[in-house]
């Protein structure tokens, strides 16, 4: 009787193999073919505690215009042809100083103002520390947020040390129409 019961758990055994071989080979094999692009997750929804004010549809923006205000730096560095940078602004630039004063000034004046701090220096060394490209498709605007660190010895001897976030807006037409600064010295 047990070998019965051996014979029959064996058959069984062998026809559920040969069932699931014949259904495998019915089966045609797929290969997942690799692709270069970036599968999008869903996003989970997050209710958050506080609304914002302003529209919250940021996403990553264009890495270009974090390499636009480099190029500014980089005039500002060299210190030099402040005015080859005028078409990278709008008529009016907004500018908002680390102590909350908001100036509303033509790109012309605006770059005076930049001028006029920098030559406060002897010498002025920046280290981009991080930058990022804000896109909001509600604003039609990008953000460049850069954190830099700042050592700068001014014109009467003395050495600065500061960190600073500044916020640097593209508006619709590509043009620079607003600047903010938030420094914390001795850093």
């Amino acid at each position: 009787m047990k070998s019965l019961l051996n014979f029959a758990l064996a058959l069984g055994f062998l026809s559920l193999v040969v069932s699931c071989n014949s259904d495998a080979e019915k089966e045609p094999t797929t290969v997942a073919a690799a692709t270069d692009s970036v599968t999008e997750v869903p996003q989970e929804t997050v209710n958050f505690l506080y609304p914002a004010t302003n529209p919250t549809d940021w996403k990553i923006g264009d890495p270009k215009k974090i390499l636009k205000v480099q190029e500014l730096y980089k005039v500002m560095l060299a210190d030099s042809n402040y005015e080859s940078t005028l078409p990278y602004y709008a008529d009016t630039v907004t500018n908002v100083l680390f102590d909350n004063r908001k100036l509303r000034l033509s790109a012309p004046d605006f770059l005076e103002v930049v001028k006029k701090f920098r030559k406060g220096f002897k010498t002025l060394d920046e280290e981009f520390k991080n930058y990022v490209c804000l896109h909001s498709d509600a604003q039609n605007a990008d953000m460049v947020l850069l954190w830099i660190k700042e050592k700068g010895t001014r014109q009467n001897g003395r050495v600065d040390s500061s960190g600073y976030q500044e916020t640097w807006r593209f508006n619709a037409e590509g043009k620079i129409d607003y600047r903010s600064t938030f420094v914390r010295y001795d850093y």
